[in-house]
Parts: structure tokens; C-alpha cells; sequence
């Protein structure tokens, strides 16, 4: 099988250094993506500068790969476009395969062992951006990658659905719990 480098099919930079940029003052007003925020869905952080930082905002499609481990790496879809993304993360944007496919070929157990390795740092462990161009990726058909897509997007849905018949089991054996609790204090 054909491997390329990552960087040969993909642009990747590194986020901007965001405790440098809240510093400025400016005319240009930017929401600063955070892991936390968007994992708890609360408001983003706004940066004021005078700088143009337009190539480090996210757009949709693009793969934000956070670089201190444990690494995570998020799709860029309509709800997280447009956020300045900062230096904890790169930005990797390809247009010769599909982004879902290349976000799971990343997360993948084989790609994760070959970073573990490179990894840096003894108390913080990271990963360095020059390990991230450097992983090799098979070369796929454009209709395996197709194929592919559908498969994960399928997988996708199919944790969700699971996800939420255990948050619902969940809370009705709590209010079955409950209600024999309630009865058992009744009864003593």
C-alpha cells in the first residue's frame, strides 16, 4: 500500500498564543475555542486585537488536534466554525481525503502508539507538531474513502442511540430505586 506524509496532503499550523493576544486591544473581535467550552457547550472567550488572525479560525471540515496528551482531535462542523482556535491545538486542513476518514485513521490505536512515542515532556506530556506531519497515511480511493465516511458516520450513530437508551435505563432503574427506597422508609 502507498503512504504519504500527512503534511503532503494536508495544511498544518499551530494555534496562536492566545495570553499573548489578550494582552492587545483592538478593533478585531475573535471567540477563542476551548476545549471546555465546547465540551460543556458555554460561551466562548472574546479577543480584541488589531491583528488579522483569519487563517487561525476554524472552518468547517477542519481537524483540531489537541497536542497535549491525551491527544483529542474534534471535526470542525457549523457550531464550532469561525472560533480562533489557540496554540494547544493545530489546524489540519486537507482536501485529498475526507476529513471524518483522516480523524479516524488519527485516532486510530496504530497512530496513537506511534505518538505516544514521540511524545514530549515529563510531567505534561505533548505532542509536537512535526510528529503530526510525519505520520504516514495510506493512500485510499476516493470511493473507499466514500464508503468509509458512511461507515463511521453510521458508527457515530449508533453510540449516540446507545448513549442515550443507557442515560434513559439510567434514570428509570434511579426512579424504580427511589420508589422503593420511598416505601421502605414508609415501612419502617
Amino acid at each position: 500500500m502507498v503512504k504519504m506524509k500527512l503534511k503532503e496532503i494536508a495544511d498544518i499550523s499551530i494555534g496562536i498564543l492566545a495570553k499573548r493576544e489578550k494582552k492587545e486591544k483592538g478593533e478585531n473581535s475573535y471567540k477563542l475555542f476551548s476545549l471546555k467550552n465546547y465540551e460543556e457547550n458555554q460561551e466562548f472567550e472574546v479577543i480584541k486585537t488589531n491583528k488579522d488572525l483569519s487563517n487561525n479560525l476554524s472552518r468547517k471540515g477542519d481537524l483540531l488536534f489537541r497536542l497535549l496528551c491525551p491527544n483529542k482531535i474534534i471535526y470542525v462542523e457549523e457550531d464550532i466554525q469561525g472560533l480562533l482556535i489557540p496554540s494547544q491545538f493545530c489546524i489540519i486542513r486537507t482536501q485529498k481525503i475526507i476529513p471524518i476518514v483522516l480523524k479516524w485513521y488519527l485516532e486510530s490505536q496504530k497512530v496513537k502508539d506511534e505518538l505516544e512515542v514521540k511524545a514530549s515532556g515529563s510531567i505534561m506530556k505533548s505532542t509536537r507538531v512535526s510528529s503530526i506531519k510525519e505520520i504516514n497515511i495510506p493512500s485510499i480511493s476516493i470511493e473507499q474513502q466514500k464508503n468509509m465516511e458512511e461507515l463511521i458516520k453510521l458508527w457515530e450513530k449508533e453510540k449516540e442511540v446507545s448513549r442515550n437508551i443507557l442515560e434513559q435505563k439510567e434514570k428509570l432503574y434511579n426512579f424504580y430505586l427511589e420508589k422503593m427506597l420511598e416505601k421502605g422508609e414508609n415501612n419502617g
